[in-house]
């Protein structure tokens, strides 16, 4: 976890602490507030960490988050009804067994930490966005992708880097920012990097192995030297696939197979899937029962699927288009699209016709986090066209991934090529806190009725 997000962490429990002192203080005065802080302490420290949950599925650790603006009060404001509701079911369930049922407090409670929550990141917000709290950045000789970088760190303020300088030995300036610094000898970095404390050298991907013994001097210097493709990933969450080359993959992805994590995740889906086809039994027949009186058709749409290591395997939802669907062949599913009827579209909406696919998950053909899976009709199309996309099936497909929390919905070639780029940075990341990350975010889409 960032530094920033465990400071941004820490902060919002405080105001939440803060919150139920004060609530206290103007409910029973100071001298009662003291008396009644011991029986309080406990369930509001659970009920406070299912508010950072809430908090954390609504992107409040973003980086986009970080400005406080319109968009950001309702954002506050979604989540703290979330948070209220939460609360009421908490207090409900277990109040009685611990001796308190707060009603004003709790609004209280609420209220003060809603305004303390707002206020304590504007102050921060302040600290963050600005150029002394974020990280100094040098471009040597960049490349298309590093002049892309350049505009968007300038365009966006609440990025954790700012450009101190370009480096361009060639003499050509691309199409820069208006005011940046550009040098045009490469001795300069070395002064730059020294007077200004520069962090991080970002070199063009071309340049890298030419400038070899020149960047090992920057490295002495105290910069962190890194190329284009490897900061852009650091920085989008993502993997540019049309800068890599195989050099870069076999350097950058190390062990891809993570033997032991996948043994222990695959453990962790077959027990899950197994809890929740049994929790959810009673939904899974009145879904079946619904999409059967609604069309006509079978209940279940079964698709031939593109699974680990290129295996087919046949994927199971709820039927949610028309049986003759496919009559002129396989097609991309495209958002609003004609085909789905009209109880479809209801589970699609709420994503209840994934919910077969815990059999996929207890076969093993699934995991409940990967990329998703494609057809092979498109597989083969896509193989041809979008570098590296055959990488995606180094590990189990999921329900959902990392490409489908970070890009909304689509269907062509474009779109998956810019999922892939999601896709290869799960592959290469993954581990069990993104999973969880992943399962989080994927649960506040299906309660916000995103995704599909």
């Amino acid at each position: 976890m960032k530094i920033r997000n465990i400071i941004l962490l820490l902060g919002d429990l405080i105001t939440m602490y803060m919150a139920l002192i004060l609530a206290l203080i103007a409910r029973h005065g100071f001298s009662s507030a003291l008396e009644n802080i011991p029986s309080h302490i406990v369930p509001f420290t659970l009920l406070f960490l299912a508010w950072l949950v809430v908090l954390y599925i609504n992107d409040f650790y973003s980086r986009r988050r970080l400005r406080v603006d319109l968009a950001f009060i309702r954002s506050v404001f979604n989540a703290t009804l979330a948070n209220l509701g939460i609360a009421v079911a908490f207090f409900y369930l277990i109040g009685p067994t611990i001796g308190i049922t707060p009603k004003t407090n709790l609004f209280l409670v609420t209220a003060f930490s809603v305004g303390l929550f707002i206020l304590w990141r504007r102050v921060i917000s302040g600290m963050l966005v600005s150029d002394r709290g974020r990280k100094s950045v040098l471009f040597l000789e960049p490349d298309q992708l590093g002049e892309t970088l350049i505009h968007q760190m300038f365009a966006d303020t609440a990025m954790p880097y700012r450009t101190e300088g370009v480096v361009r030995v060639s003499g050509d300036t691309m199409n820069l920012p208006t005011g940046l610094v550009v040098h045009s000898e490469l001795h300069e970095a070395e002064r730059v990097i020294g007077d200004r404390g520069i962090e991080t050298v970002v070199v063009g991907g071309a340049s890298f192995g030419d400038l070899h013994r020149q960047l090992y001097r920057l490295t002495l210097s105290g910069a962190v030297v890194v190329d284009t493709a490897t900061f852009w990933e650091d920085l989008n969450r993502e993997i540019p696939i049309f800068v890599i080359d195989t050099a870069w993959l076999v350097r950058n992805f190390g062990d891809m197979h993570k033997r032991q994590f996948e043994i222990v995740k695959r453990t962790r889906d077959f027990v899950c899937a197994l809890i929740l086809g049994t929790v959810l039994s009673g939904v899974l027949i009145l879904t079946a029962i619904a999409v059967k009186i609604s069309s006509s058709g079978s209940v279940f749409y079964r698709q031939i699927r593109v699974g680990k290591d290129g295996r087919h395997f046949t994927l199971v939802k709820f039927r949610t288009m028309r049986e003759d669907a496919e009559k002129n062949g396989p097609q991309w599913s495209v958002k609003g699209d004609q085909r789905v009827t009209k109880i479809g579209r209801f589970l699609r909406h709420t994503h209840l016709d994934e919910l077969p696919q815990l059999w996929n998950i207890i076969k093993g053909d699934m995991s409940f986090v990967g990329p998703r899976p494609e057809r092979p009709e498109f597989v083969g199309q896509l193989e041809e066209r979008v570098p590296y996309y055959s990488l995606r099936h180094l590990v189990r497909p999921g329900v959902s991934g990392w490409a489908q929390i970070n890009y909304s919905y689509g269907a062509s070639v474009q779109d998956s090529a810019k999922k892939l780029a999601y896709d290869l940075y799960y592959i290469k990341h993954r581990g069990h806190l993104l999973d969880v990350k992943i399962g989080l975010k994927t649960l506040a889409m299906v309660f916000r009725g995103e995704g599909r």
